[in-house]
């Protein structure tokens, strides 16, 4: 059974050793993938918050959504209640 977050709870999650990102009302913990990630900065900056549109529109990616998907799969820790 999945634990599940609050919006409340997910924000306090918005820094490079603690990052937890929203993604189609799912909760995932990037912590350990931020410094592999290509645009690190930029999730920083979202760090705590829903990415469900940004993820889907960034053109970067396009290419890269498997991957993204598979991912997510793998850190993934509850669902948004």
């Amino acid at each position: 059974m999945s634990q599940s977050f609050s919006r409340a709870e997910v924000s306090k999650h918005n820094k490079e050793d603690d990052l937890w990102l929203i993604f189609n009302g799912k909760v995932y913990d990037l912590t350990s993938y931020y410094k592999q990630h290509p645009g690190g900065e930029a999730m920083l900056k979202r760090a705590g918050k829903d990415v469900s549109m940004v993820l889907e529109n960034v053109a970067a990616h396009g290419f890269a959504l498997q991957f993204i998907h598979k991912k997510l799969g793998e850190l993934y820790i509850g669902d948004l209640v």
